[in-house]
């Protein structure tokens, strides 16, 4: 009796095209969910990261209250303008570590820096830090990220980093933060107001 023996099939052209097709169409359809989880993903850590800045800026600030130091606090109480300056004060102060700052002060597509010392430079920040003092109310506008700014309102900013059009982080002096979308950045009553501002206020802070 002769074995069994299979006859084998080898796949033709065309169905060949017409697997790699699917395939194609599969992908094109799961990656721009893939890319909005990312997007997602990285603006959380954003907020994430805001946090750590904002709790090492409350530590100073309460510090400063206790001791009556001018040399740490709230940035519009000891005259710092801007990210690195911010950075800075909690480095030296020993708010934050260097390479821990490095990190926090980054987001989406502007890096860390490397051999970070003194503080961070201003090109690896991702956000725009407001001057608040110990006298603004917990809702006023502590920082958000450099791809928005705030002139009468959050709008988009002159700078596409870190996030473009995919939204953007707010943080305020209370505390109290979150992910909005770009669509959001005129809802100013809802985002909060910068330091010292009236119910018109407007202008940006320290870059």
């Amino acid at each position: 009796m002769k074995p069994n023996v299979r006859s084998l099939r080898a796949f033709t052209l065309i169905e060949l095209l017409v697997v790699i097709s699917i395939i194609a169409i599969l992908a094109s359809l799961t990656l721009p969910a893939v890319s909005g989880a990312l997007t997602k993903a990285q603006l959380s850590t954003a907020l994430s990261n805001l946090r750590q800045i904002h709790l090492a800026t409350t530590s100073a600030a309460a510090d400063a209250f206790t001791t009556q130091s001018t040399q740490f606090g709230w940035p519009g109480d000891v005259g710092i303008e801007g990210g690195q300056g911010l950075s800075q004060m909690l480095i030296e102060n020993g708010y934050l570590e260097p390479q821990d700052a490095a990190k926090v002060f980054a987001a989406g597509e502007i890096r860390a820096a490397a051999n970070v010392s003194g503080s961070v430079p201003e090109a690896n920040i991702a956000f725009t830090f407001q001057p608040v003092s110990e006298a603004d109310a917990g809702s006023t506008v502590f920082a958000f990220t450099k791809n928005y700014t705030y002139g009468s309102d959050i709008q988009k900013g002159t700078t596409t980093t870190p996030f473009r059009d995919n939204g953007f982080v707010v943080m305020r002096k209370g505390g109290d933060g979150a992910v909005y979308k770009s669509t959001q950045g005129d809802e100013t009553d809802q985002i909060g107001r910068l330091p010292n501002k009236g119910a018109g206020g407007g202008g940006a802070g320290g870059q």
